[in-house]
């Protein structure tokens, strides 16, 4: 019960044409803190969303 089971988590950023440019690959990952904003119907601002993540390691790659 309540255990956080550790995955590999792979992030990629793309450029203008969808093709990664750089890729991140964390070996046994799992989050560690989650935050969010408060929606407010009569504001007009970005909502953004963080996810921490800790991890046994950390593989980079540039394509």
């Amino acid at each position: 019960m309540n255990t956080i089971k550790r995955e590999t988590v792979v992030i990629k950023l793309l450029d203008e044409t969808g093709a990664p440019t750089m890729t991140w690959t964390l070996t046994n990952a799992w989050p560690t803190k989650i935050t969010g904003t408060d929606l407010k119907s009569e504001a007009n601002e970005v909502a953004v969303e963080t996810l921490e993540l800790a991890h046994e390691g950390l593989t980079i790659a540039n394509s």
